[in-house]
């Protein structure tokens, strides 16, 4: 059967989105598609800021999340990046290249491998910044690049390559990584095989095959995703990116990859993640640095200056204030907001941040929840054609994506409007709304899945979050209920109640 997307994109034969994505790679291929950049991009917002600024954001970046070829993370950020863990049993100052470390369950061979020191971050930051003003050499920094020259497993010594500096966090309970990072290089070969074509070596959405798609793929650097079962301001869950891989997103080119293992599967929503905490991460830089001394803000300082006393005046001020700013504030600004960012992330996997309908679903045919004299499904219609949901200021009152909404002329984020009439997403692409008769659920096709997108919205997209607001979950149901009905609705009549069921009680049903 003609997939419906496809048949809409003037595909000529009956194929699948997944093979059209073949063909897409092969011509893209043909075009140059072994021209790939091999290193992270930094956005247009870091490239913006004045150089002093700009290197030092680009630095944080590199520091805290390394390369493709040497990606890294910070062990905070809840990424399951891969490491062999270790603890320190004992350790004398008077032989800083030696370590007894707590008897290892595993086979692994650890010599050569590169040792990471997992102090509590706070107090890691604490010594970083004490050197720093004390203009002394960093001891954490001294830390890096240190591996395990040899390790006797009778008695648990460890030999380091070079020696430890004086450090009062040395101690015996510490915990350190062996081999730190090395899941997320793992996941970056699969991503690159898989995932890359599409969304790019940084994430961006803009690999070589995305010119000729439409929706574009995702760009991971705002940490947003659209279908999620967490709350309208929370992070992705782990879960929901697995699901995204082993499903795909109907009518789109994400195509299903439950081909692949489990382990595999795993290794690549870790490496979605660590792209979308990096793309993060740089978006908070930007605002917090860019606020100030990006080059607009000077450019506007010395509007209308033609003295050129002045002008090297004012910009010698500002740089002074900016490199002031560098030395002082941006060290604390950047740390806690990535640790702000990471606990972000680790709230999106806690249980409270998954949505469940507080009552069950409705039974379709049989009476609403939230308004016996009607089907569910009728109440539904009222709901979906009315003032509190609005869904046809959209989605069209026929369901056909056609709403007076798509005729409009949109405000951009910046107070323009954007040049073509019709909705957009966070990314500023133009975004049609969804033809509800199509059959086809991008965000899942199970009931919950639809509850959800009308519960916490579609991240990302105009789609609004109704949860706890103007609706309740029984109405949210009735929803439900039509939006599933409307595919058939032509070879359907709309149910109604027997004039003897109008005011008994509504049935329910526990799918989900």
């Amino acid at each position: 059967m003609l997939n419906r997307f496809v048949a809409q994109n003037f595909i000529p034969e009956p194929t699948t989105a997944s093979l059209w994505l073949l063909l897409v790679c092969v011509v893209a291929g043909l075009s140059g598609c072994d021209q790939v950049e091999s290193d992270f991009v930094f956005n247009e917002k870091t490239q913006e800021l004045l150089p002093e600024a700009e290197v030092k954001v680009k630095n944080t970046l590199v520091s805290s999340f390394g390369s493709p070829a040497q990606p890294t993370i910070p062990a905070f950020f809840p990424v399951d990046r891969g490491q062999i863990t270790l603890e320190i049993a004992d350790f004398d100052p008077e032989k800083p290249t030696e370590l007894l470390i707590e008897p290892v369950e595993t086979d692994v061979d650890l010599v050569g491998k590169r040792l990471q020191f997992l102090f509590d971050p706070e107090d890691q930051f604490d010594v970083t910044m004490e050197a720093i003003e004390e203009e002394l050499p960093d001891p954490i920094a001294e830390l890096d690049g240190i591996t395990i020259a040899a390790y006797d497993a009778e008695s648990g010594k460890l030999t380091l390559s070079k020696a430890l500096p004086d450090l009062e966090l040395v101690e015996p309970g510490l915990e350190l990584a062996a081999n730190p990072n090395y899941k997320l290089h793992q996941g970056q070969f699969l991503y690159e095989q898989h995932c890359q074509h599409c969304h790019g070596v940084s994430g961006s959405g803009d690999g070589p095959t995305a010119r000729y798609m439409e929706p574009k793929p995702r760009d991971y650097r705002k940490g947003i995703f659209k279908f999620t079962s967490t709350g309208s301001r929370d992070h992705v869950s782990t879960a929901d990116l697995k699901h995204i891989l082993i499903e795909g997103i109907p009518g789109t080119y994400m195509p299903s990859f439950k081909l692949l293992s489990e382990e595999s599967l795993d290794l690549i929503v870790n490496y979605v993640k660590f792209l979308a905490m990096r793309g993060e991460t740089e978006g908070m830089l930007n605002v917090e640095v860019g606020l100030d001394f990006n080059k607009k803000v000077l450019a506007d300082e010395l509007e209308g200056e033609t003295d050129p006393k002045e002008i090297e005046e004012i910009t010698s001020d500002f740089k002074e204030e900016m490199n002031e700013f560098l030395a002082v504030d941006y060290p604390e600004i950047a740390f806690f907001g990535q640790l702000d960012l990471a606990d972000a992330w680790m709230e999106a996997d806690d249980e409270d941040a998954i949505v469940h309908a507080s009552v069950p679903q409705t039974d379709p045919y049989g009476p609403s929840a939230a308004d016996p004299s009607l089907t569910s499904i009728e109440n539904g219609r009222l709901l979906y054609l009315g003032k509190d949901a609005q869904c046809a200021s959209c989605h069209g009152d026929g369901g056909k994506g056609d709403g007076f909404q798509t005729r409009q002329l949109q405000k951009r984020p910046d107070g323009g409007e954007f040049s073509l009439p019709g909705l957009h997403d966070d990314w500023l692409n133009p975004l049609k709304p969804r033809d509800l008769t199509s059959d086809i659920y991008r965000g899942g096709r199970r009931p919950i899945d639809i509850f959800r997108r009308l519960y916490v919205g579609i991240k990302g997209t105009p789609m609004p979050a109704f949860g706890g607001k103007s609706l309740t979950d029984q109405q949210l149901w009735d929803i439900v209920n039509y939006v599933m009905y409307l595919p058939h609705e032509d070879t359907m009549p709309l149910p109604k109640l027997p004039k003897s069921e109008a005011s008994e009680s509504p049935a329910v049903s526990l799918i989900e």
